[in-house]
């Protein structure tokens, strides 16, 4: 990441944004689960069959760049992955070998496309996780891409890719519909998670606001009870201050701007560029959705040889629906 020097938005630009939002393409993604029926055990895809799985009352929501351009991608995912359960483990209260985890949903970006197969061949992903997509064939950049993890224990009823047409980077977000149970009747509410990755870079900051806009719009569709877009949102000109805000988006983070203690990038390792918040977890502010204030880890974070596992700090936090 750059930071962009100071830009104001032109009339040129509002015509950019309102035109590319017409290019964005929606792809249907087939969520995957490993299988270990008959003699060939791979991912396979969800059946049609109705999800009978139970709907929890909260899930826990864990965010990371886990960087595709430092060395090492296989060493540095598997090291990150190992944290996550960690981390979720630790919020649990603890957890024997082989139990399963929380109900949670892991959104990753920027898994390096060669190490796409350490994610899918992770043991721990395996016996316990959907992922979404199950292959980087489905990602708009050839390099790297967005991976959502969905527990076993949260019933998973669909996922798409908005694939933003104004992105020379080949950015996305990547949908996945779950269930949670409403407070009372205990009937399903559909929550929609995007896991995003927004353009980048100077030249990415007139790009950002069509393609944050373009996401909140599919969390507000018809049928979907509330929304969160969680991941990289490359907050590094003062415009990007006020997106949530314009997209109707609250930010889960309350706190003042200038707390370091919730800044996620520039540290691993620091450079001459600013340290900043460059990790976010919005939602729609819905009065039924309780999005507690995200946490950080990955901070300090090194593989067995003492490499950064990843230039960016995870988030994670809870959750829930309530009474309106």
């Amino acid at each position: 990441m750059l930071p962009a020097p100071s830009h104001s938005p032109t009339s040129a630009d509002s015509h950019s944004q309102a035109m590319s939002a017409l290019v964005n393409k929606i792809i249907p993604l087939k969520p995957g689960r490993f299988s270990t029926k008959w003699l060939l055990s791979d991912w396979k895809f969800l059946s049609k069959k109705r999800n009978t799985t139970p709907q929890p009352t909260s899930i826990r929501l864990v965010s990371w760049n886990v960087d595709f351009m430092a060395p090492n991608a296989d060493a540095r995912l598997r090291c990150a992955l190992d944290h996550i359960r960690s981390a979720l483990e630790g919020q649990a209260g603890g957890a024997d070998a082989g139990e399963s985890p929380v109900p949670c949903c892991i959104l990753l970006q920027e898994i390096e496309g060669e190490a796409m197969s350490v994610l899918l061949k992770h043991r721990w992903v395996r016996e316990h996780f959907i992922a979404i997509p199950t292959s980087a064939n489905t990602w708009p950049s050839p390099r790297y891409g967005n991976v959502t993890l969905v527990s076993n224990t949260v019933p998973t009823v669909g996922a798409q890719s908005l694939v933003f047409g104004n992105s020379v980077m080949g950015r996305n977000a990547v949908f996945v519909d779950v269930q949670l149970a409403a407070p009372g009747d205990g009937t399903p509410a559909l929550l929609r998670i995007a896991n995003v990755h927004l353009e980048s870079l100077p030249e990415g900051t007139s790009r950002r606001p069509a393609q944050l806009l373009a996401t909140a719009e599919l969390l507000r569709a018809p049928g979907v009870h509330a929304g969160i877009v969680a991941g990289d949102m490359n907050p590094i000109d003062p415009r990007d201050a006020t997106l949530p805000a314009e997209a109707e988006l609250t930010d889960a983070y309350q706190g003042s701007e200038d707390d370091e203690t919730s800044f996620t990038w520039g540290y691993q390792p620091r450079n001459r560029f600013p340290v900043c918040r460059m990790d976010k977890i919005l939602h729609t502010g819905s009065s039924s959705l309780v999005v507690d204030p995200p946490s950080r880890i990955g901070v300090g974070l090194k593989t067995a040889k003492g490499q950064w596992a990843s230039d960016h700090y995870g988030l994670m936090t809870t959750v829930r629906l309530c009474a309106d």
